[in-house]
């Protein structure tokens, strides 16, 4: 892993990045040579444009520690990693080891074997992204004993996946994070799903409703190309606050996120949340099998029409689903995709899904 005291920059990829998409970011990585100590992560974001996001060595460390205080986290707990060090996922379980002195058992994700690692080697904490819980869920799997805690961040984390896990002795946290932060802003703790802001991150809900973050673990900036195709740096801080794209609410040091600026569409007047939309289809897939996603498609009469896309049965799915929300939700359209665009963690671009649809 990482020198974490060297002043040694480094670019965190893929391995699987097309040529092309490799050399684009390694010159926007070039162009801020200035910086020093720093690891730089590629993120598309919502939109899948293309951003190098820049975090000091000191910044991870102060999440990691931050995560391991809010763990109770010992030399004595091992970790089991799942999630690719290209990501602030793995990379920060490496950070909280190296800080705590303890293990790191690292294996492609298999829900089977993840259990079974596990198990023979008595690792106590792990971190997960929701597709991994719910894989764990649908092969009926119980969690080893030797596990005590598994953060469960990258998407959105259904509030029915959360149940069925914790009712097969899963110890799963719920948590909210982002690559900016260096990982986690707030976990949960115990048996509660409530997320806990982390004893080094400060919130608040901005007058737009966006929730803003401020503490130790933020980014430095953003590497990025201008409107000329040159590569730029900024920082988007103000005062020290990151304002977010997720609207929420701060309740003492509980957080709570309702979904993200964005996210919501008007369909014929009716206020529409697409991230509740995504767990209700996530509950339909889970039933038939394969992929598929929502997306919202401007309508001249009703401003907005719900179409999906899906890679599995579309007429079980689409059926399945229009059950289960209100009319005016329902889906109007149903195209079939060779795969659904997320990350390698699972979460979904839908603002890359008009270029894949069938025509």
């Amino acid at each position: 892993m990482l020198r974490w005291s060297s002043i040694e920059n480094h670019l965190l990829l893929n391995p699987r990045l097309p040529a092309d998409e490799r050399r684009r970011l390694e010159e926007l990585a070039a162009a801020a040579r200035s910086l020093e100590g720093h690891v730089f992560i590629a993120s598309s974001g919502t939109s899948g444009s293309l951003k190098l996001v820049a975090l000091s060595k000191r910044a991870v460390l102060a999440s990691a520690a931050a995560v391991n205080q809010h763990l109770g986290a010992t030399a004595s707990d091992d970790w089991c990693c799942v999630l690719p060090t290209f990501h602030v996922g793995g990379l920060g379980i490496h950070a909280r080891a190296h800080l705590s002195g303890s293990r790191v058992v690292s294996i492609d994700w298999n829900a089977l074997a993840f259990v079974r690692l596990c198990s023979e080697e008595r690792l106590a904490l792990s971190a997960l992204v929701p597709a991994q819980v719910h894989d764990l869920v649908r092969a009926d799997l119980r969690a080893p004993e030797s596990l005590r805690a598994i953060v469960v961040g990258g998407a959105a984390f259904a509030k029915e996946l959360y149940v069925q896990a914790r009712r097969l002795g899963w110890p799963v946290l719920p948590s909210y994070g982002m690559t900016e932060c260096c990982s986690q802003a707030a976990t949960a703790l115990g048996d509660s799903p409530e997320m806990i802001l982390l004893p080094h991150i400060e919130a608040r809900k901005q007058e737009d409703g966006r929730l803003a973050i401020r503490g130790s673990s933020l980014l430095t900036g953003y590497c990025l190309f201008g409107e000329n195709g040159n590569p730029v740096f900024f920082d988007p801080k103000v005062d020290g606050w990151f304002v977010t794209e997720d609207l929420g609410e701060v309740d003492g040091r509980v957080l709570r996120v309702s979904g993200r600026r964005g996210e919501f569409v008007k369909i014929g007047g009716e206020s529409v949340d697409l991230r509740h939309l995504d767990s209700i289809l996530e509950s339909v897939v889970r039933e038939v099998g394969g992929d598929a996603a929502v997306f919202a498609v401007a309508d001249e009469r009703l401003g907005h029409v719900i179409h999906l896309a899906v890679t599995g049965d579309g007429d079980r799915i689409a059926a399945l689903f229009a059950a289960r929300v209100l009319p005016f939700e329902r889906a109007r359209a149903v195209h079939r995709v060779d795969r659904i665009p997320r990350t390698p963690l699972g979460k979904l671009v839908r603002g890359l899904l008009p270029s894949k649809l069938d025509r």
